[in-house]
């Protein structure tokens, strides 16, 4: 077998494929940016370029035979900027694959679809996405069908990825659920669609190994559809805090979230924990069919959803400041608002 070219190979998710492809003695190339002072694994080749300025040249892909495609942004982000390191950088690398390649494997999301609330979902459902996020993963979608040639190709739509390393927003989460100042956004019945980052990278191997004759869409999320109010309590539950009763109307969520950016951006406030991104993918109702990925690719989540946030919890306990391993202080009275917004909510990133 040849050399597989992988791109994100420092990132979250990429540096767990890393990992897993190593175990399998695969021989690896990796696309990092100039500049960059993230170390890889020995025996890892390092192959400097900056794919949201220009296509790769014809050296990156000799003795190359497979591709992943998992660099991109994520988050609440500029819409130019998630656009140029998403749809624009994809369109880089796809562009300059070569026919030769037996498989081309695609990081997307979920956030493609937008809102189907009260559906199962399947890859047949047509995008209707109104995140900046969102519409940048479905444009780079576009230009993988634009420019992939023939290469058979999986582009796999990741639910919200959990795990070791994904510590942004589910920290914080633990961190208000300690101190007690947790809040269920809305009526916290909104089914949340995680997947452990462990799955997810299983999905990766999976479409590496199947045998794909064209360009399909795989929905790559968990066997469970928590809602927000479940996901929450069991998070407590492992915290060994009480679970959130309290709720917050999204109108009050979305005008405090506003206000609290503006004053941030007025350097009268700490800038926010969280994004108006972060708000929308938490209020979100959505669940999602895995049928397709089950027969074309064999996949099915294997961690449990419980199994994942005690995970977490241990890591979290593991690197938490030393304040926020202390129980909450009793309040001495009623605090004032002096240009600044004591938030009560939660973060998940995708």
């Amino acid at each position: 077998m040849g050399k597989i070219l992988l791109t994100g190979a420092t990132g979250r998710l990429g540096s767990h494929v890393l990992a897993a492809l190593l175990s399998r003695k695969e021989k690896v190339r990796a696309i990092v940016r100039p500049g960059s002072s993230a170390k890889l694994p020995r025996g890892v080749e390092r192959f400097s370029w900056d794919l949201s300025s220009d296509p790769l040249p014809y050296t990156a892909f000799v003795g190359v035979d497979r591709a992943i495609h998992l660099a991109g942004l994520v988050g609440g982000q500029p819409e130019r900027e998630l656009m140029l390191s998403n749809a624009v950088a994809t369109r880089n690398f796809v562009s300059s694959c070569p026919q030769k390649l037996s498989k081309l494997v695609v990081a997307s999301s979920i956030s493609i679809y937008g809102e189907y609330k009260g559906q199962l979902v399947d890859e047949e459902f047509e995008p209707m996405t109104e995140s900046p996020y969102g519409k940048s993963k479905l444009a780079a979608e576009g230009e993988v069908r634009a420019h992939r040639r023939g290469i058979p190709t999986a582009l796999l739509r990741f639910g919200m990825i959990y795990g070791p390393l994904f510590e942004e927003g589910y920290f914080d989460v633990f961190r208000f659920l300690k101190k007690g100042k947790m809040r269920i956004f809305g009526d916290g019945q909104n089914r949340i669609p995680l997947v452990h980052v462990d799955d997810a990278v299983r999905a990766v191997l999976l479409a590496l190994d199947a045998h794909l004759i064209s360009c399909h869409e795989y929905n790559i999320v968990g066997e469970e559809a928590p809602t927000q109010e479940e996901l929450l309590a069991m998070a407590a539950k492992s915290l060994r805090v009480p679970a959130p009763t309290r709720h917050s109307s999204m109108l009050f969520v979305q005008s405090a979230h506003a206000m609290g950016s503006l004053l941030s951006e007025l350097g009268m406030a700490h800038p926010l924990p969280f994004d108006a991104e972060n708000i929308r993918q938490l209020a979100l109702d959505r669940a999602y069919s895995t049928n397709r990925a089950r027969r074309e690719l064999g996949y099915r989540a294997k961690v449990k959803l419980a199994a994942g946030i005690k995970q977490m919890v241990r890591e979290y306990r593991a690197k938490a400041k030393p304040e926020d391993r202390a129980p909450p202080a009793k309040k001495a009275g009623r605090a004032k608002l002096n240009a600044k917004i004591k938030w009560k909510g939660v973060i998940f990133r995708e």
